[in-house]
C-alpha cells in the first residue's frame, strides 16, 4: 500500500479522538519501514528479453514502461517487484515483469517502473533507487 493510501486510511479513523491521532503519528514516525529483498543485478544483464513493442499494445504508459526496462535493465534487475509476483509467478526482479506480459496489466509494476526511471534520469544509484522503492511501496 502506498504511503498516500496508508495516510488516507489512517486519517479516516483518526479524526475521532486526539489520542488516536497522537498514537498514529508516533507509530508512523518511530516505526521504520521494512525493506524489500532486492536481488543483485545479474552481471551483463541486457534488455534483450524485454517484450517487443509489437507484443505490448498501444497504451502510451505501458509502452513507456517497457521502453524504460529496455533502457535500464541493470536497475530493473536489481529491484524487487512490489506486486510480489516472485511468489505467484516466480519472477526474480522488476525486469522479469517486463520480460513477460505481467506489466501490461499490472499498474503496480508500471508505477514502480516510472519511479525507477525518474530516479535513473536524476542520476540516482541503485542503492538510492532501492530505498525510494522501499519507501514508496514497502510495508
Amino acid at each position: 500500500m502506498t504511503t498516500r493510501r496508508r495516510f488516507l486510511v489512517a486519517l479516516s479513523g483518526l479524526l475521532a479522538t486526539p489520542a488516536a491521532w497522537r498514537d498514529a503519528v508516533a507509530h508512523h514516525v518511530t516505526t521504520p519501514r521494512k525493506g524489500f529483498p532486492h536481488p543483485d543485478p545479474r552481471p551483463g544483464i541486457t534488455g534483450e528479453n524485454v517484450l517487443a513493442e509489437a507484443e505490448i499494445g498501444e497504451r502510451r504508459r505501458v509502452r513507456e514502461a517497457y521502453e524504460a526496462a529496455r533502457t535500464h535493465p541493470e536497475l530493473f534487475d536489481g529491484v524487487y517487484c512490489a506486486c510480489e509476483c516472485d511468489k505467484s509467478m516466480g519472477h526474480r526482479s522488476l525486469l522479469s515483469c517486463f520480460e513477460s506480459r505481467q506489466a501490461i496489466g499490472c499498474m503496480a509494476c508500471r508505477e514502480e517502473a516510472e519511479l525507477v526511471t525518474r530516479l535513473a534520469r536524476d542520476g540516482k544509484s541503485l542503492a538510492e533507487i532501492r530505498l525510494a522503492v522501499d519507501e514508496e511501496f514497502g510495508n
